[in-house]
Formats: C-alpha cells, structure tokens, sequence
C-alpha cells in the first residue's frame, strides 16, 4: 500500500462546493468529531481500493 495520506491532506483536498453540500447535509469538516469521522471513511475507503487494485494484479494479471 501507498502512504497513509494525513488528516490535513484529506481535508484540504475537499473543494469548497462539496464542504458545502456536506454542511447542507450536517457534516461539518470545520467541527474536529466531524473531520475525523470523515477522515477514518476516506482512510477506510482508502485501504478498500488498495485491497481490490491488491487482488486483481493478483488473479488477473
């Protein structure tokens, strides 16, 4: 796997229209419970893709 990005790299790569959307829907990534809520699913999702890319270069080729 690839390095773990940072906290602040997740965050600072959400554009302001999609922080938007999100605070419209009750997530703040200002809040700190928040930004690390959003940060362990991206991190989560993350470790998801690399297990799949994993898995097809295994069996596929």
């Amino acid at each position: 796997m690839g390095r773990r990005r940072s906290a602040a790299e997740i965050l600072r790569s959400v554009p302001p229209c999609d922080r938007a959307v999100m605070l419209r829907h009750g997530l703040d990534l200002d809040d700190p419970e928040a930004a690390e809520l959003f940060v362990e699913g991206v991190r989560a999702a993350d470790d998801a893709i690399a297990e799949q890319e994993r898995w097809e270069r295994e069996r596929l080729g």
